[in-house]
């Protein structure tokens, strides 16, 4: 029995496989159900690991992870792997982070930055009715070896302010256009992908806001054949259990106009196994798709 190869990209475009997931902060008061961080990291890890295994162009977008949940995670992918990203209190290191974790091997990230999701993007901050300051760690990356440029988001919305996840689906889109717009030379902009914690159905007012017709973002769950789909397609978020908590899909991973673009796969994986420990209270998402190699991507 043979393990099937990884995915070979056809000539002339570049697979790439976009993540991603909600790890649950480092709580020192676990919830009934969940295991502490010393107990979910390694597992949690090598589910990363495994993700990632025969791939060079995994992007992985995380949300509540505290600094020292990412030096642990940044620890065990080792120093093929880079990350960026900024704690969301104090623009530095202090709260949760939602960092984008790269193959520094393979991608360079050319400029990268944090935005507060508040009417001032651009300083630690609260916005709207939000209970806490929320933030999306943007980067634009190159590969190294064909100069095929993306840009990547990675966010989490609110839990409790319904009017902030609606204000801030329609800044992360004002966000979004901003950073990929051309130069005004003709050259074409590079795709953009938006992974997070949206806190928001598929029927919720931030999911609507940013899938809106002219939006120019669309649902990537969407975009891909059902018999290419794996996974529970409408649960994201378990909980670990909890009696007071529904599960459901608040979890996404969103494209800012296609492209050439192909989608290839789609999957919502598992977050607990035979052990009964869940790594998470969300499960990861993940999209694999083909990226067309092009001499005049911008990125700036």
């Amino acid at each position: 029995m043979s393990l099937a190869s990884p995915p070979v990209a056809p000539s002339g475009s570049v697979h790439a496989r976009i993540v991603t997931l909600n790890v649950r902060y480092a709580t020192k008061s676990p919830v009934p159900g969940e295991e502490p961080w010393s107990v979910r990291a390694p597992k949690l890890c090598a589910q990363f690991a495994f993700i990632a295994s025969g791939h060079t162009s995994v992007f992985l977008c995380l949300q509540e992870v505290l600094y020292s949940q990412l030096i642990d995670i940044q620890s065990y992918l080792g120093p093929s792997w880079s990350h960026i990203g900024q704690g969301r209190d104090d623009g530095r290191l202090a709260g949760e982070f939602s960092p984008i974790f790269f193959r520094a091997d393979t991608w360079d990230c050319v400029r990268n930055q944090t935005f507060w999701l508040s009417p001032t993007t651009d300083v630690p901050s609260r916005g709207w009715d939000a209970a806490l300051n929320r933030i999306v760690t943007t980067g634009s990356f190159r590969n190294k070896e064909t100069g095929t440029a993306v840009a990547i988001m990675s966010t989490h919305l609110d839990h409790q302010g319904q009017i902030a996840r609606e204000e801030s689906a329609r800044l992360l889109l004002t966000l979004a256009r901003d950073w990929t717009d051309n130069r005004g030379d003709g050259r074409s902009r590079a795709p953009l992908f938006l992974g997070g914690d949206f806190n928001s159905t598929p029927s919720g007012k931030a999911y609507t806001a940013l899938t809106l017709p002219g939006s120019g973002m669309s649902d990537i769950s969407e975009l891909v054949p059902q018999s290419l789909k794996y996974g529970n397609p409408d649960i994201t978020y378990t909980s670990f259990g909890e009696s007071w908590e529904r599960p459901r899909k608040i979890d996404f991973l969103f494209v800012q106009e296609r492209l050439n673009l192909k989608f290839v796969a789609f999957g919502i994986l598992s977050n607990k196994f035979d052990d009964g420990v869940y790594l998470s209270d969300h499960r990861p998402v993940v999209a694999d798709l083909e990226i067309p190699i092009k001499d005049d991507d911008t990125l700036h």
